[in-house]
Order: structure tokens, then sequence, then C-alpha cells
């Protein structure tokens, strides 16, 4: 199943309640629209999530909360996702960071490529989706 931001998120066929992985995740996107929607998404997939508008509002969560997941956009203006990725994993080099994107990055550029980093393309396959948050988790235990 596809999802687009634009689509209401109550179609959504996945049953599990807000936090029953016990997990918390991280969610970035300066696009409200789309950081409504892959929270509401995220939550489904059973993680506990905060979301923030852009690197600087994630990086001061990120100070002051645990995190096992952090999923950003890639585009956006100030820090882009890899500078979140990079700032993330200097805090702590085996947090998973999902980067979500619609733009034209490759799975095999170097700043992808390598454990605990997974692409997931807009418009989001919420089945990718949930896979890849489990094989990213996997890829760092």
């Amino acid at each position: 199943m596809r999802y687009r931001a634009e689509e209401k998120v109550e179609a959504m066929d996945v049953t599990r309640k807000s936090g029953e992985h016990g997990r918390r995740a991280l969610l970035v996107d300066d696009n409200e629209a789309v950081r409504g929607a892959l929270h509401e998404v995220v939550k489904r997939l059973g993680y506990d999530t905060d979301a923030a508008a852009g690197g600087r509002e994630a990086l001061a969560l990120f100070e002051t909360n645990h995190y096992d997941v952090v999923l950003t956009d890639l585009l956006m203006p100030g820090m882009t996702g890899f500078d979140v990725l990079e700032a993330v994993r200097l805090r702590n080099p085996k947090i998973p960071v999902v980067i979500v994107t619609g733009a034209a990055v490759y799975a095999d550029d170097r700043r992808v490529a390598r454990p605990g980093v997974v692409l997931v393309r807009k418009p989001v396959d919420i089945a990718f989706l949930e896979s890849a948050l489990t094989q990213v988790l996997q890829d760092l235990e």
C-alpha cells in the first residue's frame, strides 16, 4: 500500500497500537503534511513517535529523549537529512537512520550504503517502510 500525504491515514490497514514494539522513533520532515502523515503511519506501525520540523529541532529532541530509530527527510532547509544522519551518528553511532525521500539518491551512495542506514522512497510504501524499520534496527543489534 502506497501512502501520499494527501490521503487519509484512517484508510490504512494497520492494526498495531502505538508503542507495541516498545520502541521510540524520531521523525524529521519540513513538510507539515508529510510529517503528520508519516507520524501517523509510524505510530500505527507500533512505535512511540515524536516529530520535528527540521534538523535543529530534531537534535534538541534527540538530546533530551531516547530514540531507537530516526526517520528523516533528505531535502530540508538548514540541515539536510544527511546532516541529521551525521549529527545523530556523532552523538550515538548505533542509532539506525531511515532516510525517507523523493529525491534522486541511490542506495549505493556512500552516505546511505552502510550498516544502520536505509533509504525509503516517497511516496512511501507502508509495507516497505515496516520492513525497512525492522531491517535497520537489526543491522545495528
